[in-house]
């Protein structure tokens, strides 16, 4: 019994360094940006994406050349769904 293929996310993270955020099917024969959009409208990512997704159909892929990254506000552009750009600000630790 095989699994069920998978495409294999990263929310604005390294895929070479760090295990995928998360996972969506896989159908065969459908685009990999029309699976990443049909997952982002049917609320399936939740509704605070990054800047960037990366995706692969494998977990840990072993070439950059099996990685694709999306711009995520292009991308919601280009869908027509309305959106707000936020930014998060990485403050430093204060001196003890």
């Amino acid at each position: 019994m095989r699994a069920e293929p998978k495409l294999y996310l990263w929310f604005d993270r390294d895929p070479a360094a760090f295990p995928p955020d998360q996972a969506i099917p896989d159908v065969p024969g459908t685009a990999d940006i029309d699976l990443l959009s049909s997952a982002i409208l049917n609320g399936e990512l939740g509704t605070l994406l990054p800047a960037r997704i990366s995706m692969s159909t494998r977990p840990q892929p072993e070439s950059p050349r099996s990685i694709r990254t999306i711009d995520v506000g292009r991308l919601l552009r280009d869908l027509r769904v309305h959106h707000r750009r936020c930014y998060q600000i990485d403050l430093p630790e204060p001196n003890e």
